[in-house]
């Protein structure tokens, strides 16, 4: 059985996510709803993932790109990380480190994330439950294209308008 920690809410997801941002060595994964990007670049992430690049570290995520995030998705492919869109609209969030710390959460029934936005999330450094969700990412992964080709397509419809 997996063990871990029930997170409560927005503030504490965020600061799970970002303990383990800033203890990773080798790889973070995500997987976030785009309200969640932009909440996440205004509370300090973009620093702390160009740092954790600037370590060597790879960054690799996922999340619906709209005109409203493409700002925040260039930062992050600005230094380095490698981000894909994906039309889906997942009821999940899910944020890896080295295969092993974990926090993730589904069937959020959540539209618009704010930082008083209450959820049950879970933590854990349970090796074997990051593996599960490295699975799940990797399949969406797959699925999924590269935020630069959907950048792309945003810049060709603003375009034709």
């Amino acid at each position: 059985m997996t063990s871990g920690i029930v997170v409560n809410g927005m503030r504490d997801a965020l600061a799970v996510a970002s303990q383990i941002l800033e203890s990773a060595r080798e790889e973070v994964i995500w997987l976030i709803p785009p309200s969640l990007m932009l909440l996440s670049t205004r509370y300090g992430f973009i620093e702390k993932a160009r740092a954790f690049s600037q370590r060597g570290g790879v960054s690799r995520g996922i999340v619906p790109l709209w005109h409203a995030n493409s700002e925040d998705v260039q930062m992050s492919l600005d230094f380095g990380a490698d981000v894909r869109h994906s039309d889906i609209t997942y009821e999940l969030l899910m944020f890896v480190g080295d295969k092993q710390q974990s926090i993730s959460a589904i069937n959020i029934g959540v539209d618009e994330f704010t930082l008083d936005t209450h959820f049950i999330a879970f933590w854990s450094e349970d090796p074997t439950y990051a593996e599960y969700l490295l699975a799940s990412f990797e399949s969406a992964w797959s699925e999924a294209v590269s935020a630069e080709q959907r950048i792309q397509e945003l810049e060709q419809e603003i375009g034709q308008r």
